[in-house]
């Protein structure tokens, strides 16, 4: 199992990406703005996406939050 960081900030800016983990290659763990460290191959590869809470820095980048 491999969890990677795309995101663990509370703020947008710089540097900064709001909350989102990758798990492996297919899990997306909250959909924060890390989500955009993300390649287009990369975003394809995701099956599941599970959202820990409802809080606009969780869920910003999720397909359907729009």
């Amino acid at each position: 199992m491999k969890l990677k960081v795309l995101g663990c900030s509370g703020g947008i800016g710089g540097n900064l990406r709001t909350t989102s983990f990758l798990l492996d290659h297919d899990v997306l763990i909250d959909a924060g703005t890390g989500v955009m460290n993300l390649s287009v191959d990369e975003l394809k590869l995701i099956d599941h996406i599970f959202i820990t809470h409802s809080h606009l820095d969780h869920i910003v980048w999720h397909p359907f939050s729009g």
